[in-house]
Formats: structure tokens, sequence, C-alpha cells
């Protein structure tokens, strides 16, 4: 029973990276398109790109999670089941009776606006006899007839039912027809990073290696989700070239300008909460409450997202100290003459915890600068939580000595 249980569940994961794999060769085309293309996922086959001469390009993607000894994705074989499935799925196509093509003229009108690609990340090698055979037969080395041979005695080495049906599926093929539809025939194997083709595709629109991750993310997730709306809308994902400038032209945009990417980065909050000296003094000043967890979760939130950008625009070389210094030094004179305002001469009032809410409230308000560009509200809340951590800033008269 336990057995049964990792087969299946190993199949779903087969499945589900398999299908990850072909949405991210659709987003790699999609990276690459051109003016007057299209792209389209699970419509014509796994993907198809229609260019802009009319005709277009249908493509199988097959996936495996087997590596050989070396950690490296096992090749493709002679006798694939993947090579011969998607070989006879597109001769069934090129002689599919219900589309009227079951004559020789018609096949070949067809073959003229179509060729096929099988793209996966097994690998080439040299020991796929039919795949050498097909080279010799693209260099014109080995004739059409020659190579026929090749593929029956190919059909001949195996008593798998199966690969032979699939390889009768060319066989039957009329000669014409078949010998044409081979010259439309391409492969692309060794294509296992995907991910990392993508990213690439991205660079090579001149966009900073430090932000490609942040196009890539932004990008991914907004086309996932239209995807899977579109889908919803039972309409068929085909993008064209405008289509994806439009709508995705202003992330790339964003990656490009000078200005400062703010990133939702996760952080590990504390684990005490309230033990966080800003924190302390929201809660002395009565701003909020130790059993207030939303808000101590929010505002912890706020002051981890301020660190963590904060340290990887300086990774980055976004900004510098001096930067960051300038900030601070900012804040701090702004609070300073809030603070002074507020408690005139420094003397001690009934109302201390009303005057140092008042002096949260104006610094709450306030855009923060950094490196010449203002931060929006959240991120100058983090820092101004981030200050009255240390503490460098403080609301009630007594904060120094209270904090400190």
């Amino acid at each position: 029973m336990n057995d049964r249980s990792r087969v299946e569940t190993t199949s779903a994961e087969d499945k589900s990276i398999g299908f990850d794999f072909q949405y991210y060769y659709f987003l790699n085309q999609l990276l690459n398109l051109k003016s007057g293309q299209r792209v389209g996922f699970e419509v014509l086959d796994d993907v198809h790109i229609e260019l802009a001469d009319g005709t277009n390009l249908l493509v199988q993607l097959k996936h495996t999670v087997q590596t050989n000894a070396g950690g490296e994705p096992v090749n493709l074989t002679t006798l694939d089941a993947d090579l011969w499935k998607s070989i006879s799925n597109w001769c069934l196509l090129i002689a599919d009776k219900v589309e009227s093509r079951i004559d020789s003229t018609s096949q070949l009108a067809f073959l003229k606006k179509h060729s096929f690609l099988l793209a996966s990340n097994k690998s080439s090698n040299a020991g796929n006899s039919f795949l050498t055979s097909i080279a010799k037969f693209w260099d014109e080395s080995k004739s059409y007839a020659e190579f026929i041979d090749d593929i029956k005695s190919i059909k001949n080495s195996t008593v798998d039912k199966s690969i032979q049906g699939y390889i009768n599926d060319l066989l039957n093929l009329d000669t014409v027809v078949s010998e044409a539809f081979l010259r439309k025939l391409s492969f692309a194997l060794d294509r296992d990073e995907i991910i990392d083709l993508c990213k690439t595709s991205i660079a090579e629109k001149q966009i900073d290696a430090s932000r490609i991750d942040d196009v890539f993310h932004a990008v991914d997730s907004e086309m996932r989700a239209n995807s899977y709306n579109t889908v919803k809308s039972r309409r068929k994902v085909v993008i064209s070239f405008d289509e994806f400038n439009l709508k995705y032209r202003r992330y790339f945009d964003k990656a490009r300008s000078a200005g400062l990417i703010i990133r939702s980065i996760t952080a590990p909050l504390p684990a005490d909460l309230s033990g966080q000296t800003f924190i302390k003094q929201l809660i002395d000043i009565e701003d909020i409450s130790e059993n207030d967890l939303d808000f101590l979760t929010k505002y912890s939130t706020r002051r981890l997202q301020f660190q963590s950008n904060i340290e990887r625009w300086i990774q980055d070389g976004d900004i510098t100290q001096s930067d960051i210094d300038n900030l601070e030094q900012e804040a701090e004179a702004i609070w300073e003459s809030q603070f002074l305002a507020s408690y005139p001469g420094r003397r001690p009032t009934a109302d201390e915890a009303v005057l140092a809410r008042n002096i949260l409230k104006e610094m709450r308000l306030i855009n923060l600068e950094l490196a010449s560009e203002k931060l929006p509200i959240t991120m100058s809340h983090g820092g101004i939580y981030e200050l009255s951590d240390r503490p460098v800033i403080g609301w009630l008269l007594n904060w120094k000595d209270r904090y400190n």
C-alpha cells in the first residue's frame, strides 16, 4: 500500500513539472516574440508560434525527471516513446480526415504552412540512430529511401506494439508527403534549465542583472493569472507581440528606470513582537495595545520590509551608505522639530501621551526621501519604526532614558 502511494505521488509530481516545463517554454517564446508573431499555449499544439509570413511552428514538449548516473536528464533514445508519439501525432494531424486532408495535395498544402519541433529536457546523443539518420537525410548524405529503410529497421528492432504503431503512422504517409514532413521536422533537446532560459531572454532586453529576477517574477505571476482567467472564460491562450508589449512592457520599463524597486521580501518576524523597542514605545503612548496582534504584525512587517529593501539596494549598488545617512538625518531633523514644538521647555505635562501620539501622527504623514526618491508611506513608516527601535527617535519626553 505504501509503495503504491509513493508511485502515485511521483506520478502527480511528474505531471506537474511536465506542465510547468510547457508553460515556461511558452513564456520564453513570448519573451522572444518578434513583430507580427503570436504564440499560443495548448491551442494548436502544446505550444505554437504563428510567424509573420503566415506559417505556424507546432511544438511538442516532453519532460523527464529521470536522470543518468551523472545526475543529468536521460538521453532521448532511438525507441523513446516521447519521440515516436510526437511524430505519430503530427502524422495523424497531417492526414486528418476530419479536416478533409485525405489526399497528398491537401496534405502538402498543410505542410507548406506548418513546421514541427520536438523540444525536451532529454539529452541529445550519438547513440540515437534515428537522430543520426535524419541528420544525414537533412544534409543529403543519405537519400529518403535509405532513411526509410533505417526507420523500418528501428521498427523491427522492437516488440513494443505501441512504438511499432507510432512508427507505422509515419510509414503510412504518402512518400511525397512523408519526405516533405521530415524536412519540416526539427529538435530542441537539452532544454533542462528552462527558467534560466527565460531569465536570459529578459537579460537580453537590456535589463540589469540585479533586476532580472524582479521582472521574471512579475511577468510570470501576471502571465499565470491572465492565462488562468483566459481559459476560465473559455477563450484560447494566444498572445501577439503587440498584446504582450502592451500588457507587460511596464515591468521592463520599471526595471530599466533609475528608480528604486521595492520588493515584497519575506523575513521571519521576531518571536516576541511586543518585546521590540519601537513596539514598546507605541504601547506606552497607547497607539496600540500589547494584545493587538494585527497591528503588532503589520508594523513589524513594515519595519522588516524597510530593512530588507535597504540591504538589497546596498547590495545591488542602487544606493550608498551616504544615501542612508542622509535619509536618517532628514527624518531625525523632522522629528526634532515636532518633538521640540510638542514639549516646549522640555518640561513634562499631564497630556504627555496625547502629545506623543501627535508627534507620531505627523511623522506618519511624511514620505521619507532616499537617494533623491520619495518612498511610499508604508516604507516611510518602516523607516520611522526602524529609527525608533534603535532608538534614534522617540515619542515620550524621557524616551532616551526609558528605552536605551
